[in-house]
């Protein structure tokens, strides 16, 4: 199995996961999920994939994921540079 393959995959799971929830509250759950925990290499294949007609995917995940390129990780964002943060600020660095 390639890796865009098991982005694919993984994507779907998500999806699978969120599909009882409504539209709506679903969208925002794997977009949220995917820039929260994925990388950003990741983010990046599933996007490109998305904007290649998004084959294979679940139509959920592309919906989620069919605006705007996603910005930058809250998690990424959150554990860069612990140094700036201080000593008590976090124990992610």
């Amino acid at each position: 199995m390639s890796g865009e393959e098991k982005l694919v995959r993984m994507a779907n799971q998500i999806a699978t996961f969120f599909h009882s929830y409504p539209p709506e509250e679903a969208r925002a759950g794997i977009a949220d999920h995917i820039q929260s925990f994925w990388s950003r290499v990741m983010r990046e294949g599933l996007q490109v994939r998305v904007a290649a007609g998004g084959h294979g995917l679940d139509p959920l995940v592309v919906q989620a994921l069919g605006g705007a390129p996603q910005g930058e990780s809250p998690i990424e964002r959150e554990t860069a540079r612990p140094e700036e943060v201080g000593q008590l600020g976090s124990d992610a660095g």
